[in-house]
């Protein structure tokens, strides 16, 4: 009896050391997060163009990830919020996806492609409002269009020189993602007469804020497009 009741305090001893190893194994698994969707960013173009923070770094992948690496930190990120380029530097989502723990994150490429990544974008769920971003992105406009001036109305406007580099875009250069020139030069067309019917200005500082027109070409419909303010005159070249 003595010996059965020694074997059984054993056993009792050993499942008990078994369950108090059991409890956190258990615990630590639910605390485990993970990507619970991730799919394609479908809102409009023009509400998916970013500016980064520099609160959250540039990952290869969503970060609860454990392959995922920093391929941007913050601090340069935050640099490259403030820059005065062209617009190179403007971010756009492509690709959102949700974390079990409450978190967005948006895969976003920079306008000339040189970054590209993961980066996490808020607690509210941007697949139906992508604008309603926060964390190491904030949504921001790239250019902006205003009335028209009454002095442009009707006046006849050309292009100021007959060079290659003078150019018109179907969007101004780096203010879309992948939209840019609409007409590669503008050589044989500069004695067209032009009509301005647009008028904007870049963002961000961003060129300088500089002013584009939007012209069309009766002759050359061909033409049509956006122009910096400083490729048109109001006399024709020679």
């Amino acid at each position: 009896m003595k010996n059965t009741r020694t074997v059984l305090f054993a056993l009792g001893f050993v499942i008990a050391a078994i369950s108090f190893v059991q409890v956190p194994i258990q615990a630590s698994a639910k605390n485990v997060v993970s990507v619970t969707d991730n799919q394609p960013l479908t809102t409009d173009a023009n509400t998916r163009n970013y500016l980064t923070t520099g609160s959250a770094p540039l990952y290869s992948k969503v970060p609860v990830n454990k392959t995922a690496k920093v391929v941007t930190k913050a601090d340069s990120l935050k640099a490259l919020g403030t820059t005065t380029d062209a617009g190179q530097t403007y971010f756009r989502g492509y690709r959102v996806a949700s974390t079990s723990d409450g978190k967005w994150y948006l895969k976003v490429v920079s306008f000339d492609k040189t970054y590209r990544g993961w980066i996490y974008a808020g607690t509210t769920d941007p697949t139906a409002d992508s604008t309603t971003v926060s964390g190491g992105l904030k949504f921001t406009e790239t250019f902006i269009e205003d009335p028209l001036p009454t002095y442009l109305t009707n006046t006849i406007l050309y292009f100021t020189t007959p060079k290659a580099s003078t150019l018109t875009y179907v969007a101004p250069d780096y203010t879309q993602y992948k939209v840019g020139r609409n007409l590669s030069s503008t050589t044989n067309f500069y004695k067209d007469p032009l009509i301005a019917t647009k008028i904007g200005s870049k963002q961000n500082n961003r060129s300088a804020n500089i002013t584009y027109y939007y012209v069309t070409d009766a002759a050359h419909p061909q033409v049509n497009g956006w122009v910096k303010q400083s490729d048109v005159t109001t006399s024709p070249a020679n």
